[in-house]
């Protein structure tokens, strides 16, 4: 049996990777690291401000943008601030931000995950240092000492009757992976028989139709964590009903919860719990809409559902949420945030810096830090992370924004592909094959749900294959063929512009792009005279543009709202009378 095609890098530069460059630049770069180490050096966190979490998910998000975009400067940061983590642990094993006296209460269990998380991406990622697995196991075991079957209960700590607690269960499976010490296998499962939340069984509520509004109480991302958890947790054990209720529970947030423009959350004033919002996004009085690191956690999410089931309608949710809401959610320079995504969808609203949205429901946490702000990286670098798998004899391709893919054939043998195009500012795409010698191995190409019926493909300039082919949902379309150096794709995407119709409001789509009223170009949240949009020209650091017979001009989302201020307001769901 032939090797395995084997994914070597991704380096993508279109819209998205240039954001990440900038987001290394304006804001990774610029972090104070020896400040989020402090918390975890002098343990002084009494007040519950979740300076637990900023060091995590910050070097976290570090860790993955520099695969991305392999920075020399980041990498030495990231070194650094790893080995400052490693001087905090005390000889028992610990690494909290927490006094002896207060850990396990409030977010410390919760801040640990992002510790364990941090580190053990480090010894996956960027370095095999065998201090890591060491420290790790440390951590875990005196984690242990404090919650378990023979200690305090994990639905008695922290936060959310459990959920923020019990979310650690990923980082419970990640320690096994590099330690392979059966006790944590086992405090895995221990996790899943606790059920994560006090009100019930949230991994068997889920199969019993409960809504995610009325799974636990209802807080979005700590709730998905823990899902995520359990989907890791099935790669290990295979055990099916949770594989069932991973699934169930994509299906129940994807169908419920994500709007329009890809992210979720609602509820209060920053957008953090589930709400049947999908269902709801054009209300008003909803709280505040789309939390980042909801955005994020439904990436991760995403991702693990899709390399269990290999769903390409999986990567179309993939695609809407980064074009929309992660590349709508930061600024034009990379360094700031959204915490919610504007509120209402239906109304005039604008988009602002993450600690300005925070800080006016609770007190800011120290040095300007806010939960999306810190996340915000992360789900940029996500879509590097996705834009390609390696399966078996197949590579798949997913996301098609400029981009070079370097892998290793089953023959053993340096392969590129170059995907070049313009993607998503362009609906034709090309794809140029670099290849030493003649091998016969499967490229599958992902063929959007949205793409209407004129979709085509070309090879080599010549044979067509039409949209027939494809069938009418996602799908992915397979060459299982000898390819040859210089070989060549062309797909001719049909962006099919699209209408959603509510009562008396409209959103419009291009590809996978949201379109809406931005003020710079007319006057947010007026009457819509005709919905037959066309294709228009494409302003400066926009990725599309349509009008209307009558002048009316959108943009996408993405673009909208830039820079923020509260004078540079949009509409996304907009009236029709």
């Amino acid at each position: 049996m032939k090797n395995p095609v084997l994914l070597q890098n991704v380096r993508q530069t279109g819209p998205l990777g240039k954001m990440l460059d900038l987001s290394i630049a304006n804001r990774l770069k610029k972090v104070d690291y020896v400040n989020l180490v402090d918390p975890f050096r002098f343990r002084y966190e009494n007040d519950n401000a979740w300076r637990c979490e900023f060091w995590g998910k910050v070097v976290r998000s570090a860790i993955l943008s520099w695969c991305g975009d392999p920075d020399p400067e980041l990498r030495q940061i990231i070194k650094s601030t790893v080995d400052d983590m490693l001087s905090t642990q005390t000889p028992d094993g610990c690494i909290s931000s927490y006094p002896a006296e207060l850990q396990t209460g409030g977010w410390d269990v919760w801040g640990r995950k992002y510790v364990l998380l941090a580190l053990i991406r480090y010894y996956n990622f960027i370095e095999r240092d065998e201090r890591i697995p060491a420290a790790c196991s440390r951590l875990l075991s005196h984690l242990m000492t404090q919650l378990g079957p023979d200690a305090k209960d994990i639905l008695d700590s922290g936060c959310h009757d459990g959920l923020a607690s019990s979310s650690i269960l990923d980082a419970v499976v990640e320690t096994w992976r590099i330690t392979n010490e059966r006790k944590f296998l086992d405090f895995a499962q221990w996790i899943v028989s606790r059920g994560g939340s006090k009100k019930h069984n949230i991994f068997k509520a889920v199969l019993e139709g409960v809504p995610p509004y009325g799974i636990g109480n209802g807080k979005a991302y700590e709730m998905m964590s823990c899902f995520q958890g359990l989907a890791e947790l099935y790669i290990e054990v295979g055990n099916p009903e949770y594989l069932e209720a991973v699934k169930a529970f994509y299906e129940a947030v994807r169908d419920r919860e994500i709007f329009i423009t890809g992210v979720g959350g609602s509820k209060d004033p920053v957008g953090e719990f589930w709400n049947d919002t999908a269902l709801r996004q054009l209300e008003t009085d909803c709280g505040g809409f789309g939390e980042t690191c909801v955005t994020v956690t439904w990436l991760h999410y995403c991702e693990c559902v899709l390399r269990l089931t290999g769903d390409p309608q999986v990567a179309d949710e993939l695609e809407r949420s980064l074009y929309n809401g992660i590349l709508g959610g930061v600024d034009l320079d990379g360094a700031s945030w959204v915490h919610v995504n504007p509120t209402p969808l239906a109304g005039i609203s604008c988009k602002q810096s993450a600690p300005d949205q925070i800080g006016k429901c609770f007190k800011k946490p120290f040095d300007n830090h806010d939960c999306c702000r810190a996340q915000g990286p992360e789900g940029l670098a996500m879509s590097f992370y996705t834009a390609a798998f390696a399966q078996d004899d197949t590579l798949i391709i997913n996301f098609y924004e400029d981009a070079e893919i370097d892998f290793v054939s089953p023959g053993g043998q340096p392969g590129r592909i170059r995907i070049s195009g313009g993607y998503p500012a362009s609906a034709n795409v090309r794809i140029d094959l670099q290849l030493e010698k003649t091998e016969r191995f499967t490229l599958a190409l992902r063929i959007p749900a949205w793409s209407g019926k004129k979709t085509a493909v070309y090879r080599n300039g010549l044979k067509r294959f039409s949209r027939r082919l494809f069938g009418d949902g996602g799908q992915y379309f397979r060459f299982s063929t000898e390819w040859r150096d210089g070989d060549s794709l062309v797909i001719r995407f049909d962006r099919n512009i699209r209408v959603l119709r509510n009562e008396d409001r409209a959103a419009v789509l291009c590809g996978p792009l949201v379109m809406v009223q931005d003020r710079r170009f007319g006057m947010p949240d007026s009457v819509l005279l005709d919905l037959d949009f066309e294709l228009a020209e494409v302003p400066e650091k926009c990725l599309a543009g349509l009008m209307n017979q009558h002048g009316q001009y959108l943009i996408d989302y993405a673009s909208a709202g830039k820079p923020f201020d509260p004078e540079n307001t949009l509409c996304i769901w907009m009236k029709t009378k």
